[in-house]
């Protein structure tokens, strides 16, 4: 069994999730430091607001989850699936949100361990790109969130 793809994708994605980026604060780091009191503000220039980028995150990674269950009907259609119903996405469900991403990234690192490299040529179920698009660009994704927090940090 050969992991040495999968591997550095798993560490890849840990790293960027957990801490030791080379593009700086991972996405724990920014979360486990936020300010309570701009977590769901509106700017002007943003069409969402750092809980429902927080909601987002997860809503991928549970994606790529059903998809490595082989649920060719999962999917992610509109923008309450991908940025959450207004109830979701409050300063006073902050704590949800962190935790709900949490436990989405742990349930996603448990279900690539059960994984080799012959994973990463496999089609996604439903979609017409492979597994290592989907699992490379969920690394590019947070990444690319990650800037997003910032600008709506500042």
């Amino acid at each position: 069994m050969n992991n040495n793809q999968l591997e550095k994708i798993i560490d890849n994605l840990d790293t960027v999730f957990r801490g030791d980026a080379w593009h700086g604060p991972s996405v724990m780091e920014f979360l486990n430091s936020m300010p309570l009191d701009i977590v769901d503000v509106q700017k002007n220039f943003s069409k969402h607001t750092i809980c429902q980028i927080v909601f987002h995150l997860t809503a991928w990674r549970k994606f790529v989850y059903e998809k490595l269950s082989d649920n060719v009907r999962y999917d992610l259609v509109d923008e309450t699936d991908n940025y959450g119903r207004e109830e979701d996405i409050t300063k006073a469900n902050w704590q949800n949100l962190v935790n709900n991403l949490k436990e989405a990234q742990e349930t996603l690192m448990d279900k690539l361990a059960e994984f080799d490299d012959s994973i990463l040529n496999r089609l996604v179920p439903g979609q017409d790109y492979d597994f290592y698009k989907l699992l490379t660009g969920l690394i590019q994704h947070d990444t690319y969130h990650l800037g997003m927090i910032w600008v709506l940090w500042d």
